[in-house]
C-alpha cells in the first residue's frame, strides 16, 4: 500500500447534505478499490486562486489515504466525472505529515 495525500475541492453551490454524500461517495470509492482513509480535515469553504468554471469559491477537503498506486486513476476517472467536484489532487508521499495542518490552523 502506498500512502497518498489528496486533497478535493468540491463546488459551493451544493447543500451540507450533499457535501456529505459526495465525501461518502468518494469514501465507498476508495474502500471498493482496497483503500483506506487514514485521516481527514474539512478545511471549508475557501477562495479559489482563480476561477474554476466561474466559481470563485470552494470547498476544500483534505485526506490521507493509503491505496494501491495502480488503483489511483481508477479513482481520479470516478471523480472527473462528478460534476460536484472542480478539482482534485493526488500527492503520494513517504509518510502522511501531522494533523492539523496549517490551513487547519488558519480555518479557526
Amino acid at each position: 500500500m502506498n500512502k497518498f495525500e489528496a486533497v478535493l475541492l468540491i463546488s459551493p453551490e451544493i447543500s451540507n447534505d450533499q457535501l456529505k454524500k459526495e465525501l461518502e461517495n468518494f469514501n465507498s470509492i476508495l474502500n471498493t478499490n482496497n483503500g483506506n482513509i487514514i485521516n481527514k480535515e474539512n478545511w471549508g469553504l475557501r477562495d479559489l486562486s482563480y476561477k474554476i468554471n466561474n466559481f470563485k469559491k470552494a470547498f476544500y477537503n483534505f485526506f490521507q489515504i493509503e491505496i494501491s498506486g495502480s488503483k489511483i486513476e481508477i479513482i481520479k476517472n470516478n471523480l472527473s466525472q462528478n460534476d460536484s467536484i472542480i478539482r482534485h489532487l493526488f500527492v503520494k508521499v513517504s509518510k502522511h505529515q501531522e494533523l492539523p495542518t496549517k490551513l487547519y490552523d488558519e480555518k479557526k
